[in-house]
């Protein structure tokens, strides 16, 4: 029996009865087959839709604004690099006893030797729900 007929028998629930088992074996798998490959090609579409609207939305990165003329870069640079020294220092202290705390030993035990900052790219839907889940542990 051929594809169409047998697609248009499976249109009439009573011609149904009347087919044999191989015969609806073979409409079942063709309606699974397209149900499941119409779904595929339409998420595709839809992938391809949603990337299109994501490039032509992007904001694009603004220029950084220059410095005024009465602060040079020389002079503003040194008292930064103070700033950031230490407080890279006190991020050190405060990783390492909470390294320690968690491991449940002493901070002599620990040594550090990089700590980089990693990008926080969440949603804020994903950090709200990683606040709910930290604060019903307790």
């Amino acid at each position: 029996m051929n594809i169409a007929e047998l697609m248009k028998l499976f249109g009439n629930p009573e011609t149904i009865k009347s087919l044999s088992a191989g015969d609806k074996m073979m409409g079942v798998g063709v309606t699974v087959i397209l149900g499941m490959g119409i779904t595929v090609l339409a998420l595709i579409f839809i992938m391809y839709i949603i990337g299109f609207m994501t490039s032509v939305m992007a904001e694009k990165p603004k220029p950084v604004a220059e410095s005024t003329p009465s602060a040079t870069p020389a002079q503003s640079a040194p008292v930064q690099e103070e700033e950031v020294a230490t407080n890279d220092e006190e991020l050190v202290a405060v990783i390492a006893a909470a390294v320690a705390a968690q491991l449940g030993t002493s901070t002599s035990n620990l040594v550090v030797r990089n700590i980089r900052r990693v990008a926080d790219a969440a949603p804020a839907w994903g950090k709200a729900g990683i606040v709910d889940q930290m604060s019903t542990r307790f």
